[in-house]
């Protein structure tokens, strides 16, 4: 059975995310050789902001923090507590990057129209609708900003879609009546469970709390990518290694017409910003790569398609699967 569950904006992990994940934009634009390292955690309050960077820009970290928190649907003040330390040029190699190789993994397969496994997929347009509603529709005034959507496709029947959701003091079994029509509406033969465990009022960072670059599954349960780039700038080869594996899996996929999935894995020794390894294969196993292939894994590919704001866009709703990325096209 694969599995695939996706977080929306507003859930404590997720917001820890894209908070993280401001900050690294702001960085970046105010200093574009800037290299960064943050996470975040908290809740209930009080959000952590822990990090090394090399940069000569200097803001308010706190305000990034507060503002953002409050355009995710977080009521309550957060108060920040930053711990950022400003390392010297010739040491951001200890500070911001690893001593051992570094290895990614991108995918993609014929599945779906994203060219994601079918869990992933599914989960991800079920959760999008939701925000759609909680945000355009005022009879989803009820649902809060942080919910989560996992899908379980079973080798016999029908998919199962299982929702976890704060529906303040609108009735569980209203609530649940009203999720199911929705997912149904999207996936016609799906099954739904909604709160398994009873009701929920309450949820996110204002009741709960979250941490950034918690380990993630862009491609459900089925393939695992080997870290989180949450929290680094674009030129380390965790976080544009990985996005430039999953266009670089697209890119393959129709390249070779009978593939039906296609898997990327590179590796980059410490330092460098091109992969020393570039594996990439079918789901028969066999080896597709082209010697152009590794042109593209390099940070030199993608460095002229960045744009600001790239890495909080690209946290809301993952790095795959979504159109607007520049690896995606």
């Amino acid at each position: 059975m694969r599995t695939a569950r996706v977080l929306s904006p507003g859930h404590p992990d997720r917001a820890c995310d894209i908070i993280a994940e401001s900050i690294v934009d702001e960085y970046v634009r105010r200093d574009p050789a800037a290299s960064v390292r943050i996470r975040v955690a908290g809740g209930r309050g009080a959000i952590f902001v822990a990090g090394v960077v090399s940069s000569t820009a200097d803001f308010d970290v706190g305000a990034i923090v507060t503002r953002t928190a409050a355009s995710l649907g977080i009521r309550n003040h957060l108060e920040p507590f930053v711990s950022i330390e400003q390392v010297p040029g010739s040491f951001i190699m200890e500070a911001t990057r690893s001593h051992r190789p570094i290895s990614v993994v991108g995918y993609a397969t014929r599945e779906t129209d994203e060219r994601l496994p079918i869990p992933a997929a599914f989960a991800k347009r079920i959760a999008k609708k939701f925000e759609d509603l909680r945000n355009h529709d005022a009879e989803w005034y009820w649902l809060e900003p942080a919910f989560e959507v996992t899908v379980a496709e079973r080798q016999h029947g029908d998919p199962i879609a299982y929702v976890s959701c704060a529906h303040g003091e609108t009735e569980l079994s209203e609530a649940r009546e009203r999720i199911a029509s929705v997912v149904t509406s999207v996936i016609p033969s799906m099954t739904v469970r909604v709160n398994l465990h009873g009701p929920i009022r309450a949820n996110g960072l204002d009741h709960d709390v979250g941490s950034s670059a918690t380990p993630e599954e862009p491609y459900g349960t089925g393939v695992i990518i080997p870290g989180s780039p949450i929290g680094c700038d674009p030129s380390n080869p965790m976080k544009f290694g990985t996005w430039l594996a999953r266009g670089l899996a697209k890119r393959i996929l129709e390249r070779e017409p009978d593939a039906k999935a296609i898997l990327v894995r590179a590796t980059y020794a410490p330092g460098d910003r091109e992969p020393t390894f570039l594996s990439v294969r079918d789901e028969r196993g066999r080896d597709v790569l082209k010697p152009e292939d590794a042109a593209t894994m390099t940070y030199a590919s993608l460095h002229p398609q960045l744009r600001l704001g790239l890495s909080t866009n690209a946290a809301h709703w993952g790095f795959a699967g979504e159109v607007e990325m520049p690896w995606e096209s």
